[in-house]
């Protein structure tokens, strides 16, 4: 609940600013301006209120409060980032071109700038849902045959859903021809007990060697049994610090819940994966499911696990907003290697908050296993 409250209060304050710009560039009267302030207070509760909403309230109300509220908020966020950008160059221009500086304060500069903001809105909300496929090829002498694996994450399922956009990814990932799948978190959002029938569709993959699948931050946050819930519904196996071996092929998965708080999240994350790693076998080709990527350096690699997968990221999800998430996290999305091991991070299949994605398109990823001949 505190991190929904700072949410809103951010929210709030880049709404004053967008609205103190717009009064200046249509010349509101203070009355005018007043009103159009309790309008921006009533956005503000209305994107508070999609969490306080209780779950037990039907879908065909959440799903319009979450739809209004988040893309007001995704459109806020723009017309912030615009109006200060407007705001420094005028009074850049001030300084350096007086004369120049009343145009850009001025009703077509307003305009110009809401074009701007729901343009970029539109193409994000456009560009997420153009899935792309990510691939990588892997070979190892510990491989007994060639594994397809592809790793979806981060599809926040819940109030602002589209089946449309479900049924887009179990095509595209059954189009793969996947011997295993792997959901590596976040695939649940909110709402669990209404996803059910976006599950179904999910269960279509149908991977002859079976659908796996661990808890992100979000399945924690809703809960444990309620989340475990609608893996079930989909058909995949959680693995919950355990490891599983998929016969014949010479791989073991070995899976890592999510510890769904921030503060002393990586050192819990970093005794997760050596104690699961214990009882794996290092004879095999070892696959970390893990949903945040941190731990690889601190204890996948000096474990030996040839490739952990990962999600959370959403490559920052929305464009410059991501610099931010940057300062924090070092492995942003694709695909990294060091000392033959590898990490992949994926920018996850849907988005959380605001509907949309600009420069960070999602994905789904597909590895290649690959056996390697033996040295003789």
């Amino acid at each position: 609940m505190r991190f929904y409250v700072i949410f809103t209060v951010v929210f709030m304050l880049m709404l004053l600013l967008v609205l103190v710009q717009l009064r200046r560039q249509a010349g509101l009267s203070r009355r005018r301006f007043w009103g159009v302030l309790a309008g921006g207070l009533l956005l503000s509760l209305l994107l508070a209120s999609t969490r306080l909403m209780p779950e037990s309230w039907p879908m065909a109300v959440a799903r319009p409060a979450w739809w209004l509220g988040y893309a007001v908020f995704g459109l806020v966020a723009y017309l912030f980032l615009f109006q200060l950008v407007l705001l420094i160059a005028e009074g850049a221009t001030d300084i350096a071109q007086p004369d120049k500086a009343p145009a850009l304060r001025s009703r077509r500069a307003m305009f110009s700038i809401t074009a701007m903001a729901l343009g970029t809105v539109i193409y994000g909300m456009w560009e997420a849902g153009n899935l792309r496929v990510l691939s990588r090829r892997m070979t190892s002498p510990k491989l007994k045959r060639p594994v397809r694996l592809v790793l979806v994450s981060d599809l926040h399922l819940g109030a602002l859903t589209l089946t449309s956009r479900v049924r887009d990814l179990s095509r595209l990932v059954r189009a793969q021809r996947p011997d295993v799948v792997v959901l590596v978190g976040d695939m649940v959002n909110d709402h669990p007990e209404a996803l059910r029938p976006y599950a179904e569709i999910l269960r279509e993959m149908r991977p002859p060697l079976g659908m796996f699948g661990v808890f992100g931050n979000h399945e924690r946050y809703e809960g444990d049994a309620r989340s475990a819930r609608v893996f079930q519904w989909m058909g995949a196996e959680l693995l919950r610090d355990r490891v599983a071996e998929i016969p014949g092929t010479g791989v073991q998965l070995l899976g890592v819940d999510d510890p769904g708080h921030a503060v002393g999240a990586r050192e819990d994350i970093v005794r997760a994966i050596h104690a699961v790693a214990a009882h794996s076998d290092p004879s095999a080709f070892r696959v970390l499911l893990n949903h945040r990527p941190q731990g690889w350096r601190e204890a996948a690699q000096p474990r030996g696990i040839e490739l952990m997968l990962s999600g959370h990221m959403h490559r920052g999800q929305i464009f410059p907003f991501y610099l931010v998430v940057r300062m924090s996290y070092e492995f942003m999305g694709g695909f990294y290697e060091e000392n033959g091991k590898v990490l992949a991070v994926s920018a996850g299949a849907g988005f959380w908050g605001p509907p949309m994605r600009v420069l960070a398109p999602p994905d789904i990823m597909v590895l290649d296993l690959v056996p390697e001949a033996r040295q003789a």
